[in-house]
């Protein structure tokens, strides 16, 4: 059982970069061992994203993300592993393409900072903030 002090408020949430937000990208998904394959990234926050895939990976494969965030020229790579999978089926987990979580594993302070700036973009032109 989580206390109230335990839990983040909603802002908290969205400030911190927690909240997962819609963020369709182009990017390029290196799996360990694989070559390089394009895929979409769905959404995102700073624990993990969402990438739209035919290709259903096993659990726990590492793989690398590589996009270009908005307003800027350099691409972000971001290491993570597969957490869950949601292969083509009829009744598709939250109208979610076929695809799979990534959860990330070591991001830099620069990778954090570009996630929560996405996030904090989003919910401002939602009016979240």
């Amino acid at each position: 059982m989580t206390s109230a002090n335990d839990r983040r408020s909603g802002r908290d949430r969205r400030t911190s970069g927690l909240l997962r937000v819609p963020f369709v990208r182009a990017s390029t998904l290196l799996f360990d061992g694989g070559v390089p394959e394009s895929a979409f990234i769905v959404n995102i926050n700073v624990l993990g994203a969402y990438l739209a895939c035919d290709e259903m990976p096993d659990l726990g494969r590492g793989a690398v993300v590589r996009f270009q965030p908005p307003g800027t020229e350099n691409e972000l790579e971001l290491r993570g592993q597969v957490a869950w999978v949601n292969p083509r089926q009829q009744h598709p987990v939250h109208s979610l393409p076929p695809g799979f979580g990534l959860k990330f594993v070591s991001l830099s302070e620069h990778a954090r900072g570009k996630i929560e700036e996405i996030v904090r973009d989003y919910a401002a032109r939602q009016q979240l903030t």
